[in-house]
């Protein structure tokens, strides 16, 4: 499907709504092809970070190209994202070629340097998995900050069809995403457990269709595909808070409002 599909239903004001330049999302994921078509006119920079590969044709460019297309794509190219006038950081904490868990000292630098630049909303899909559903030292600080500028993170709940905590989706300040397929039901293999019930929503995950590494397209399934919509959806919320003349607030969008 089309990431724009989720917003089929919304009144014309809101279902033609591109995003503001004013709120910054930012996505740390593996390389993104920023030559993709989709992205030509887009806002958005790359961040230097310990990452750093250039994109290529390996897993995680395939994957966070795929992410930040979902967001940042623009109208009338070949992915058209849901927030793409909203300002866009690509921030890399995969390496092409290792798809383990991203550790949690690598994501708290990540974080800690989007907050540093702007950032209003942070995407993550991916994490570690932890039996206690908590942060260590550093992560935990860094959602701290976060929560400290009124930064909103969303996070992917994990692919491994059990019901296990992933850092950081099962921390309590962080907006949780889980996958939902074709009809209408959660996929089998999103994660699911007693920490995602206050502050976890579920969104399409199935055959989403983003940007592929060197121009083409791809259709992914699974929670880290889920999210991105679910940010660019927060990116526009807060979009319209500063269209209306208001100061944006990540915090009205995110866990507290399901609570």
């Amino acid at each position: 499907m089309d990431p724009r599909a989720v917003l089929t239903g919304l009144g014309p004001g809101q279902s033609a709504m591109l995003g503001d330049p004013g709120i910054c999302v930012a996505v740390l994921d593996g390389p993104v092809d920023l030559s993709h078509p989709c992205f030509a006119g887009a806002n958005v920079r790359r961040l230097d970070t310990l990452v750093q590969d250039p994109a290529g044709r390996g897993p995680m460019s395939v994957h966070g190209t795929h992410v930040a297309s979902l967001i940042f794509g623009q109208p009338g190219s070949p992915v058209a994202g849901i927030a793409p006038r909203c300002r866009g950081l690509v921030a890399p904490v995969f390496r092409d070629f290792d798809e383990r868990h991203l550790s949690q000292l690598d994501l708290a630098r990540a974080i800690e340097q989007v907050v540093q630049e702007g950032a209003n909303v942070i995407n993550i899909s991916g994490g570690e998995q932890s039996p206690e559903a908590q942060a260590e030292g550093m992560l935990k600080r860094a959602l701290q900050l976060c929560e400290d500028n009124n930064v909103l993170v969303v996070a992917a709940v994990g692919n491994d069809g059990c019901s296990c905590m992933q850092v950081p989706a099962a921390i309590r300040s962080v907006l949780s995403v889980g996958a939902l397929g074709t009809d209408g039901r959660p996929l089998e293999t999103s994660n699911w457990g007693e920490a995602y019930r206050s502050n976890g929503i579920l969104a399409p995950g199935e055959s989403i269709k983003g940007a592929n590494p060197g121009g083409g397209t791809v259709s992914l399934t699974g929670s880290s595909f889920a999210t991105p919509i679910v940010s660019g959806i927060a990116g526009l919320l807060l979009s319209a808070q500063v269209q209306d003349g208001e100061t944006p607030s990540p915090r009205a969008v995110g866990p507290m409002a399901l609570r």
